[in-house]
């Protein structure tokens, strides 16, 4: 899709762009209720849980908010946007297994299935707040047309 004089047309689809004020919420979000969670299943399940829940979170934070930062900090033209959309999701999944590995090598009491849950967790609040936060701007921007 080109608009007048070739130049590129980015997609302007609320689940494929989001604002800086979207990211940023959804990184919150994550952090916000993958610790609440966190800090509820270290007073009810002991600490371990608890613990390997927090990592789990760790884990989806820290890679998504290094690709919002090299993705937020692009502005220049559609080829830095997408050069720094390689980079951040090569980042990103480099980030992810580094993290998990370290983890799974460094540390010996921990629960699996709480590592797993919270990073799951953390990734669908992720997505959830973003894809709302999408369809809420559509509809305020339908409101004032």
């Amino acid at each position: 899709m080109t608009a007048g004089g070739g130049v590129p047309v980015i997609n302007k689809s609320p689940f494929l762009l989001a604002s800086e004020h979207q990211v940023i919420r959804a990184l919150l979000g994550q952090a916000v209720l993958g610790f609440g969670i966190g800090a509820v299943l270290a007073i009810m399940q002991g600490r371990i849980i608890g613990v390997s829940w927090l990592l789990g979170v760790f884990v989806a934070l820290v890679p998504n908010a290094f690709l919002a930062a090299r993705l937020l900090g692009s502005r220049a033209d559609a080829k830095a946007i997408l050069r720094a959309a390689w980079v951040g999701e090569i980042g990103k999944f480099t980030l992810t297994v580094l993290l998990f590995g370290a983890i799974f090598a460094l540390i010996r009491t921990l629960s699996v299935l709480a590592v797993f849950g919270g990073f799951i967790t953390a990734q669908i609040v992720n997505i959830g707040i973003l894809a709302l936060g999408g369809q809420a701007g559509k509809e305020q921007a339908e409101t004032k047309s």
